[in-house]
């Protein structure tokens, strides 16, 4: 007896969503009036019936299918997808839409026409069926609104399992050994993630307490070492900074320099849809540091296309308290350096696109030789002003000229030194006449007598 008494209460319910069904169809098809404030995507049926409502609504999808500008996105390339491969049900869309309400627009995208798409766009990636169907409904969803342009990050409907995080960039350094502190550095970094559009900051890991005190030099050989795989993807560079001299240990180019007291970073942005997770660790004398993540449509590569030497001047100063027939150095001088990065973009071995990365100048540094203050020196100093013995430091020595120096030529700038003026002119010596003969003792000041 129960058992009839489920069976009719199933058959009611049947008949009940039938009735309801026909009583749907029937207001659809005789005339179902929208209230005021109903929207189909941007499109207003307010205040209309249902055949009103049909005939507004295929004409401004008749115009919204001449402006379709739907675009795929997949990691650092997009493609248009072409129109034909949409088509709106306007029937389905009116008889969901709720009067007084905003109401999507219901878009159909055709799976065949898709997945040709992506085989001619994308033919490394083979995407499943399944896969094929997700990207479909994902446009479909974005297309609700009926606002163009779309981009679609089609990787936001891709199972982890259907593309394979790949290594995408590295790079090795080799070095001997390491710092307790620089070891905990490279382990802190290791399995950092850096989601979509985050930005990543190379001075909050290294400054944090569980790491203990760096030096400048080994922040910056570690932010180099993360620099240089960073310029094999697409990600973004917010900052990044270079010393004041030639790097002994990172070819110029490639440095990523850091102070704390100057607060200098090296900060650096995803600009994709996807996860990215830096890998660190030194093993077998180097430091090992790559970037994982799905692959990216173009391969990049960055080197050094144009490097220029400076040869620095040779700066002589004079002392009277260097002895005669000697020469001291108390600064070598050191070749000044311009490098000019490149990276080029190409597809299967093919360059398609070279962009201009940076341009590092370093400054030569100058050479400088202190002379002994030679009798014909002190007595043409005789002749000049107090003004004109000012001894000069390295920032402000007077050039010869405003020419680069080539490598066969070694002009020189001439300074005195001292802790104070290096000479000082007796204005009684300047009436004496030409023919007296004055006789100097080391220090530059003059004798009494002939």
């Amino acid at each position: 007896m129960n058992k009839n008494i489920v069976t009719i209460s199933i058959s009611s319910m049947i008949v009940l969503i039938l009735m309801s069904s026909v009583a749907l169809a029937s207001d659809f098809r005789f005339g179902k009036q929208f209230a005021d404030h109903t929207y189909v995507g941007p499109f207003n049926i307010s205040n209309s019936k249902t055949k009103q409502a049909r005939s507004k609504l295929a004409s401004n999808l008749s115009e919204l299918q001449t402006k379709m500008d739907v675009n795929l996105v997949y990691q650092d390339t997009q493609f248009a997808l072409p129109p034909e491969t949409i088509t709106f049900d306007i029937d389905m869309t009116l008889a969901n839409a709720n009067s007084g309400e905003d109401n999507p627009i219901i878009a159909i995208v055709s799976p065949e026409g898709l997945q040709t798409v992506l085989s001619q766009e994308l033919p490394k990636n083979n995407f499943s069926e399944s896969a094929i169907n997700s990207i479909s409904i994902g446009i479909e969803e974005e297309l609700q609104t009926g606002i163009m342009p779309r981009y679609v990050h089609i990787t936001d409907y891709l199972g982890v399992d259907e593309i394979q995080n790949e290594v995408l960039a590295s790079f090795d350094y080799s070095i001997d050994s390491i710092s307790p502190a620089l070891s905990k550095a490279v382990h802190a970094l290791d399995q950092s993630v850096i989601g979509p559009f985050e930005s990543f900051s190379m001075s909050e890991v290294l400054t944090s307490p569980e790491i203990g005190p760096l030096t400048d030099e080994e922040m910056t050989l570690l932010s180099s070492v993360l620099y240089s795989a960073i310029l094999q993807t697409n990600f973004q560079v917010d900052e990044r900074n270079i010393g004041s001299v030639i790097p002994s240990t990172i070819q110029p180019g490639f440095e990523a320099a850091m102070n704390q007291t100057l607060g200098l970073d090296l900060k650096f942005t995803n600009p994709n849809k996807t996860d990215f997770t830096i890998r660190a660790a030194w093993t077998s004398g180097r430091i090992h540091v790559s970037i994982e993540g799905r692959p990216f449509y173009y391969t990049y590569e960055p080197s050094v296309s144009k490097s220029d030497t400076y040869k620095p001047r040779t700066v002589r100063q004079y002392s009277a308290f260097i002895d005669d027939e000697q020469v001291v150095v108390s600064q070598d001088g050191i070749d000044g350096v311009e490098a000019i990065v490149t990276r080029t973009l190409s597809v299967d071995g093919e360059v398609i696109h070279s962009e201009d990365i940076s341009k590092d100048f370093y400054a030569p540094i100058h050479r400088i030789e202190i002379h002994p203050l030679a009798k014909e020196n002190t007595s043409a100093a005789e002749n000049t002003s107090e003004t004109d013995n000012t001894t000069y430091d390295e920032a402000e020595l007077p050039q010869n000229d405003g020419t680069q120096t080539s490598p066969d030529s070694e002009p020189s700038i001439q300074g005195e030194v001292g802790s104070n003026k290096t000479h000082t002119v007796d204005e009684n010596s300047t009436n004496e006449s030409a023919d007296e003969e004055v006789i100097y003792d080391k220090s530059g000041l003059p004798i009494s007598g002939k």
